[in-house]
């Protein structure tokens, strides 16, 4: 089996990244913020350069499309990290097209990434805390993504959501951060559960957690991904040392696993902390919505699709969850006025996309899809993050608007990603998305179906984003230019602790200050005042960049066809069935789905009355229809109810629930019968200190009725054995 070298400095460079940037105060004291900027993204694009030189020099020549590397120096990939009776676990690692592809996505778009909040985080006085848990977070990513078995990856997916718990929460002396990092880190607890417990059932039936092992017997083997004839070999019935593994048991191994996915990956049910994760810094939200927390799930499914092929009724599933997704998520995107939160729930949609294509088979258009959307999640997110620096720290899209002449670069690129997801023709959403929708119209049964839901999510999707351009960039200026209040974003309100902006802001000038007592806590420091400004090249240079792979990367692997050619050695190729229409008549098609979103959104946001005030529906009468809860616009505004449905369930119930445990089971039974059975001792032992007088003659009395009962009981004895 062939080994990798460098593999292991993939790793071992951001985690070196993170240990300086925790130390880095005693390190360099004064310097020490300076250091972190230069180590924290250095690390992360030296890793993206091993990276490619894997794929350059180690990968071509790897056996079977695969290398097996050592996570620890000085260590081989067959040392054992847990020997417990027949079970191995070694610290191994797995480098094949799969994991470097991710590798890549992780280093390459989360480094640029950590360019721009070295601009965006830089009069934070914590960034150094910040870039420790940014480099750690990038570090667990790729340990899920590389490593070798599943514990490894479940080591990783467990460090992604600790680390989100902390960024989301980064800010934690505002108490809606703090709650947003705790419903994070406890949803995602709902979906490790399932998780571990799909772990737990490949060990039982397989007897080893690893991917490949040499001796051919490694799980993703086993299941079909090791036969000679590759990745277009039939799949059929297997057995494991000689039992045959039913479909009943693999279909519930999927079932689990899909439940971590659920919520790693944020799907219905267990969606609803993503919008909340805007709590966090912009680019927290771009790393965690572009290129790692919620790719894990896709990534899993990827990596286990020999599993799920042999579990159609777990796919059937995986589908459906995933098309009911991306429909709620679009729905609900359509009503937002956080920047941050349109995205987010973009975010959630698309997701759904990437799992519906692993429903219908096409693990190959799902990860096309997961590149693509890695470039211009981030460029949106970042692009979102430079209009709120400018605006210093505004998130609210009502009060914005005319903004294409004061940040036109910002603009332009906001522009680019905009039409990426909408799926505007030629560009990367439009290839990555039309792939998933002929794929999903090629499924059996339900082809059709899914095909319209998909073009109508595709709809509001580019209605919705064009919805944001407008409303940040096109409609009359909202606000007055030179008089923009701060707002707070930071743990520290005292102005001499962060400057003017906690977001970087090296620009901007306060035209004066006045003192902030009595003021609202989201200004930071009394009414600075700024005027709109493009922000620094160290947060639009990364933005140039991810707008060229935004428009290019999906076209180029298109005509090529270089990106399936890639991931075809080690994911199932998709059966497709005869599809009711052409593929190109599919692209003509979803052209159409996303001009006409396009169109709408410029029709309705162009009219005089909506171009002044921005608002298609009068505050007035969003004020009443709010009133109804059934009305649909607070219907989607309030998330389908989502929110409220689990506070009533999990909070006002559960809270019943554990009332009555508490006062019924634990204080009435359970203490109860404590308490019941030491009064009872407590009882005899009062009785019995009676008997200890330390008197003589009542121990004297005591032997002598002792002795009378004694004889007494030796004398009816002889008298009834003399009957």
């Amino acid at each position: 089996m062939s080994t990798s070298n460098l593999a292991m400095w993939i790793i071992l460079l951001p985690f070196l990244g993170f240990l300086h940037n925790a130390f880095a105060g005693i390190i360099w004291k004064k310097n020490a913020k300076k250091m972190v900027s230069y180590v924290a993204p250095g690390v992360v694009l030296l890793a993206f350069g091993v990276a490619v030189a894997v794929l350059m020099t180690e990968l071509p020549n790897a056996h079977d499309h695969h290398l097996i590397g050592a996570l620890i120096p000085g260590t081989s990939a067959s040392t054992p990290w847990i020997k417990l009776g027949g079970m191995t676990v070694n610290f191994e690692l797995l480098v094949d097209p799969l994991s470097l592809l991710m590798a890549m996505i992780v280093t390459g778009v989360g480094g640029l990434i950590h360019v721009y909040a070295t601009g965006y985080m830089a009069e934070d006085p914590e960034q150094p805390r910040f870039f420790t848990y940014f480099n750690l977070f990038i570090t667990m990513m790729l340990i899920l993504v590389l490593g070798g078995n599943f514990l490894l990856m479940f080591v990783g997916w467990e460090g992604v959501g600790t680390c989100s718990y902390l960024l989301i929460s980064f800010w934690y002396k505002q108490v809606e951060n703090a709650k947003a990092g705790n419903k994070a880190f406890i949803v995602n607890r709902v979906g490790d559960l399932g998780f571990a417990l799909g772990m737990m059932l490949i060990w039982s039936v397989f007897g080893t957690l690893s991917y490949f092992q040499a001796d051919g017997k490694g799980v993703l083997q086993l299941a079909g991904a090791g036969h000679a004839e590759g990745a277009h070999a039939a799949l059929q019935a297997f057995s494991v040392m000689g039992t045959p593994v039913s479909t009943a048991v693999l279909t519930t191994i999927c079932i689990c696993l899909f439940i971590g996915a659920m919520g790693k990956s944020a799907q219905i049910p267990l969606w609803v902390w993503l919008p909340d994760a805007m709590a966090g810094p912009t680019p927290v939200s771009a790393l965690i919505h572009a290129a790692t927390m919620v790719t894990s799930g896709i990534v899993m499914l990827t990596r286990c699709s020999w599993l799920f092929q042999q579990a159609p009724q777990a796919m059937q599933l995986v589908g459906y969850i995933g098309l009911a997704t991306a429909f709620v998520g679009a729905t609900i995107g359509l009503v937002q006025n956080d920047i941050k939160r349109v995205l987010a729930f973009s975010t959630v949609s698309q997701l759904g996309y990437m799992f519906l294509a692993c429903g219908v088979g096409n693990y190959i258009g799902g990860m096309f899809h997961v590149t693509t959307h890695a470039f211009f999640k981030a460029l949106l997110f970042l692009g979102s993050g430079a209009v709120i620096h400018s605006m210093l720290g505004e998130q609210d899209m009502r009060k914005m608007g005319g903004l294409k002449k004061y940040i036109k670069n910002t603009w332009l690129v906001m522009f680019l990603g905009t039409y990426a997801i909408a799926g505007f023709p030629l560009l990367s959403g439009f290839f990555s998305k039309d792939e998933i929708l002929h794929s999903a119209l090629s499924s059996p049964g339900n082809g059709m179906f899914l095909y319209v839901v998909g073009l109508m999510t595709a709809a509001m999707t580019a209605f919705y984003m064009n919805r944001l351009m407008h409303k940040t960039f096109y409609v009359k200026q909202q606000f007055v230019d030179g008089e923009l209040p701060h707002q707070h974003h930071s743990n520290f309100d005292d102005h001499d602790a962060h400057g003017h902006d906690a977001h970087g802001d090296h620009h901007a000038e306060a035209s004066h200050e006045e003192d902030a007592h009595g003021e609202e806590e989201h200004e930071a420091h009394g009414h600075a005042h700024s005027q709109v400004h493009e922000s620094p090249a160290s947060m639009m240079v990364p933005l140039y960049i991810l707008a060229i792979l935004s428009v290019g990367f999906g076209g180029l692997m298109k005509m090529t066809g270089a990106f399936e050619k890639f991931l075809e050695p080690v994911v199932p190729a998709m059966v497709h069935a005869e599809a009711p229409i052409s593929e190109m008549a599919g692209y003509i098609i979803s052209s159409l789905v996303a001009i006409f979103g396009i169109g709408v959104a410029y029709l309705v946001y162009r009219k005089p009355a909506v171009a002044e005030t921005g608002q298609f529906i009068p505050a007035e009468t969003k004020t009443q229809w709010e009133k109804n809860p059934l009305n649909p616009y607070t219907f989607l505004l309030n998330k389908w109810w989502w929110d409220a449905i689990y506070n009533g369930i999990f909070l006002r119930l559960g809270g019943i629930f554990a009332m009555l445990l508490w006062k019924v089971v634990d204080a009435g039974i359970v203490n109860g019968t404590i308490e019941g059975l030491g009064w009872i001792v407590g009882g005899i032992s009062k009785l019995s200190r009676k008997l200890q007088t330390g008197y003589v003659r009542n121990y004297a009395l005591a032997m002598l009725l002792g002795v009378i009962v004694l004889m007494l009981g030796v004398l009816g004895s002889w008298s009834i054995a003399a009957k």
